[in-house]
Parts: structure tokens; sequence; C-alpha cells
């Protein structure tokens, strides 16, 4: 059963809604209140500015919070129990009227993307600002470039590239859209091009995440969602804690033809982060392949064609840091294969990091997709601007707070090649790689460099 509805009942929405509504003015002007005090490097570029502009907002803030606090707190122990009762996601269906399905095509497209959409004060943590304005303007850039791409398959490519574009994407994967008003506008946006959207994702509960923040995991499809399920990893730890963090699966229709059917499966996660010297990531991708393949067989149908498996997400570990040696040897990718690494340990030389140094973020040769293809080209400014993968232990400290950029001589195989953005392949699949590409797209609006994956199928 797919949940189109956030609720199985409507007035669990409404009572859900009015909760919302009255909780919204007091996480505003406490988010308002908390990033004033929290600058982005760009505002400390003119820190009086800022503080002259937004200090004189602040007896406004003060004032809704305070007038507000108490009928917030019982909104809030509303929400949280009707939370209880919520469907694990929602699917928004639109623009699908006299669609039809081109059971021929042969090349499909997946992207995956962290966004960092989070409440502006815990944005401002990771060097964002204006979460509002951001999600929209994500939304307009990834639709602008599916009405002018053409598609790759009718040009000639090398198979791994940066580019300053996003080619013509059929399902995207998407991470840390966190913030429920924010995926709105998001959703709004994409629907202009994309019928199939999953979006607030996840199960929220007192001993899951304390009530505070789903997976943040979406899916957006140009094909009709069949089947969708999301689990909540049983481990995590630090951060994540406050967040449902899990696996997100779903099963497309691709076309029909002589009563069989064109399907395939994708799967969409976001790992623990900063895990430490904890071993939380090893156990989530256990439960990766144990549900993966649970649903698979939960969902399988004797008159299916299953032509791709795909397997997307931030895993907030790389290839070929000696800290996370033990979990690229993981099991999981003995079964899905990893088209930018040529061995556990190590990655193929036209791959770059994907994990950006926050505090560098705002830096003017980077303020463009121009800019930032041209950083990540040059291995000397690609070690300014992504992390290297030479990480010993994955800790808050190491990789944001002391992730300063090197200098002298550089590493080819480790400097600016931390890549924690990933598309998998199911090994079982025939398929064949046409281009693997890192997307600058998106500059100044996350902290992560999105993946794209163009393949063939041999189906039909």
């Amino acid at each position: 059963m797919l949940h189109k509805t956030p609720f199985p009942h409507r007035y669990q929405q409404w009572a859900f809604t009015i909760a919302e509504f009255i909780l919204r003015p007091v996480l505003w002007s406490f988010s308002e209140i908390v990033s004033i005090f929290i600058p982005t490097t760009k505002e400390r570029a003119n820190i009086v500015k800022h503080y002259a502009t937004n200090l004189l907002l602040l007896p406004l803030y003060i004032s809704i919070l305070t007038c507000l606090i108490v009928p917030a707190i019982v909104a809030f122990l509303l929400r949280c129990f009707l939370h209880l009762v919520r469907n694990s996601y929602v699917l928004s269906v639109k623009g699908t009227d006299g669609q039809l399905y081109d059971s021929k095509k042969k090349t499909y497209n997946v992207t995956t993307m962290n966004i960092c959409l989070m409440p502006e004060f815990l944005s401002r943590f990771n060097n964002l600002s204006h979460t509002k304005q951001r999600a929209q303007i994500i939304g307009q850039r990834i639709i602008a470039d599916q009405i002018q791409t053409e598609n790759i398959a009718n040009g000639t490519k090398q198979f791994g590239d940066i580019q300053t574009n996003f080619s013509e994407i059929d399902f995207m994967c998407i991470q840390e859209g966190w913030d429920r008003d924010h995926n709105k506008r998001l959703v709004k946006e994409l629907h202009k091009l994309y019928p199939w959207i999953i979006y607030d994702v996840g199960d929220t509960s007192l001993f899951n995440n304390y009530f505070i923040f789903n997976s943040g995991l979406m899916f957006v499809s140009k094909y009709e969602i069949l089947h969708a399920c999301f689990k909540t990893y049983s481990n995590s730890c630090k951060q994540c804690l406050f967040s449902g963090k899990g696996l997100l699966m779903v099963k497309v229709l691709l076309g029909k033809l002589e009563g069989k059917s064109k399907v395939g499966y994708i799967f969409n996660t976001h790992l623990q982060a900063y895990q430490g010297e904890t071993p939380i990531i090893q156990k989530q991708l256990d439960e990766v392949l144990l549900w993966t393949e649970e649903f698979r067989t939960l969902t399988s149908d004797q008159r299916d064609s299953v032509t791709f498996d795909i397997l997307c997400g931030d895993f907030n570990f790389d290839n070929i840091s000696p800290g996370d040696q033990c979990l690229s040897d993981h099991k999981l990718f003995s079964m899905y294969i990893d088209p930018a690494r040529k061995s556990a340990g190590q990655d193929h030389e036209w791959t770059v990091g994907t994990e950006m140094r926050q505090g560098c973020f705002w830096e003017e040769e980077i303020s463009s997709p121009e800019g930032l293809k041209r950083a990540l080209e040059n291995p000397v400014m690609r070690r300014r601007y992504i992390l290297d993968a030479d990480v010993e232990v994955a800790t808050l400290s190491n990789l944001v707070y002391n992730a300063h950029p090197k200098t002298g001589d550089v590493d080819q195989r480790c400097d600016g090649k931390r890549r924690i953005d990933y598309i998998l392949y199911n090994k079982e699949m025939d398929i064949e790689i046409r281009q693997y590409s890192f997307v600058t797209r998106l500059a100044e609006l996350t902290d992560h460099i999105p993946v794209s994956m163009t393949f063939n199928t041999s189906q039909w």
C-alpha cells in the first residue's frame, strides 16, 4: 500500500495541521534568534552590518517566542502523539494524466544529492544560510537543466567527468531534506516535471529520534512508483540520535509489454555521520543488505522483468581513508558495484571528493558552477575546497572544526578525494555505465557535490 496522505484519517491531519500552525512561529522565532549569533563566513566579512541588521529584529523574535510559548508546548505534545500514527512517508502524485511509457527506452539516469535543508540555525552550523530560498533555487536549477538538456544517449561522452549542469534525470535520491516547510517548496518546483515524489520520510517517536527530525530522505521520479517502504536503522549515535535515519526502498514501473512489467529497484539512504570509534555504519550496512533483499522478495511478481537495482545515498565514509578501510571491505560491496572505485582502498584517477570543507564554502572562486568545476579539476584548488581522503577517525572535530586546507605538494591519491556520496548497482543486473559525473550545478546551495550516473539496460 502506498501512502498518499500523512495520516490514515483526515481528522488526524487536521489536528496535526493546527499543531504545526501554532508551533511554526515559535520555532521560526527561536531559529532566527539563534541564527543571529551563528554568522556564516561570508557574513563575518562584514560582521558589523550583519549584527546591525539583525539585532534590530531581536525584540520582535523574543516577543513572539514568549507570547506563544505556552500554547506551543501544548501543540508540541499533540504533535508528538500524532506522530505515533503518522505514515512513514508521503507520496505526492501530480501531472500523470495521459502519460505514456516508452517500453523501448534503455537509457536511464539516477542522481543523488545531499541538499542540507535544515532549520536555518542548524544550516548555519554547516556554514549555509537562507534555507527557504535555497530550497526553491535548488528546484529551479534542476528543472531549468531538465528543460534545456539533451538526452545524453544522443551524445558522445567520456566515462567519468565533472559537469556544470545536470544531465537528463529520471530518478533523484535526496538526503537531508529535514525541514518540512522547505521540502514543500522544493517539491512544488520539482513537480513541474516529475509526477511522483516521496518526501517527509521517517518514523518519529521518543525512542527513535526524540520527536525531532525524520530521515531527511526524498525520492523523485518520472516513472510510476509501484511500491515503497522505509525502515529506520536500529543503531545510531551522537547527533544522529535526533534524526531517524534509515533506508527508503522503492520499486518503479518503467513500462509494460505483452503482459510483462518492466521494473526497477532504487534504494536511498543516509548513514551515520562522524561515528568516531563507535562501529555504527557497519551495522547499518548489514541492515541495508538485509532490508533490500526482503523488499525485493516481498514486492516480486512473476510478470516482472527487473531492469536495474540501484543503491544511492550519503554513506559518510570514503573508499580511500585508512579509518574507513573496514567499511570499504564490507560485504555490501561484493553485491553492489561502485563504478568509481578500482578496488577496496583505491578509486579511479578521475574521481573527486564530494564532501566540501565548510570553512571555505563562501570563497569567490567556487561561487558559481563553472568556478567550482575549475576547482575540482585542479588538484591544488580541489584540496582547498574538498576534504582529503586521509581520515583516521571520522569525528566532527577532524572533518569540520580542524579540517584546514593543506599546503605544499599534492598527494594525488587522497587530497580532495573524500568521496562519500555513492551510486552503486547490483552486480546481478546486466547494465552498462555510460556516464558517471560529479555535478557542480548546486554551487553555494549545498556542501556536497551531487553525483549522477547514466546507464544502459539490456532488458527489452
